[in-house]
């Protein structure tokens, strides 16, 4: 799997809300008072979203980072893959098949580079 900061995981301003547990007034305040709060990598002008990796170390350096439960992690990474939640439980599917029915071949191939994968 890419790493977060390249993965192209993008999240809204509700999202970057249930990371930080505030509303989404809370994070237009932030867009506004804050200089270095992340810009806009996607999404329309009126709903941008934002590289989730950049608004997790954002809200990481400010101490607003909430703990994230897996369920969300998990979601947040569905809707935010690039070529669409759909692709992504494809993917998902296919790997969860592979550890269930072939659980020599997943441990071998999970042993290499990412990209072997």
């Amino acid at each position: 799997m890419p790493d977060k900061a390249t993965d192209g995981t993008e999240v809204t301003a509700a999202g970057i809300a249930r990371l930080a547990g505030v509303g989404r007034a809370a994070v237009s305040n932030w867009r506004r008072r804050h200089a270095d709060f992340p810009k806009p990598v996607g999404g329309t002008e009126t709903s941008p979203s934002f590289a989730l990796a950049d608004v997790e170390a954002w809200l990481r350096a400010q101490g607003k980072l909430a703990e994230v439960p897996p369920r969300e992690r998990v979601w947040q990474q569905l809707a935010g893959h690039p070529e669409g939640p759909v692709t992504a439980l494809v993917h998902t599917g296919c790997v969860l098949l592979l550890i269930h029915d072939r659980p020599t071949l997943w441990l071998d191939a999970s042993a290499g580079s990412d990209e072997r994968l």
